[in-house]
């Protein structure tokens, strides 16, 4: 029985420590991560085009959005902004707007 674990981490180069890990919910392998230079960082898995937002300073996933796609696509790029979320699936592009209501 094979288990995948997927995470990715923050470490403070000057020690070479560990400072926060963040666990995918589902281990589901990652395809891409993406920071926006501040406090929020998006994942894209491997499975089903789940795109997941994190709070650096926290360890659990904040919101987690399921793109609807024909088929399951993993995530391949993502970028996003206080405003937007744009994520890249096998034959979509896909955009969240976060000003709507």
């Amino acid at each position: 029985d094979t288990k995948v674990f997927a995470c990715f981490t923050t470490f403070f180069l000057p020690c070479r420590k560990c400072v926060l890990e963040w666990e995918e919910p589902h281990d589901s392998a990652l395809y891409c991560v993406r920071s926006d230079g501040n406090h929020m960082l998006a994942s894209g898995s491997s499975y089903y085009g789940v795109v997941r937002l994190w709070d650096k300073r926290q360890s659990r996933c904040l919101q987690s959005f399921s793109l609807s796609s024909p088929t399951s696509s993993p995530v391949y790029c993502l970028r996003f902004n206080t405003t937007h979320l744009y994520a890249a699936l096998a034959s979509t592009l896909h955009v969240l707007d976060f000003t709507a209501p």
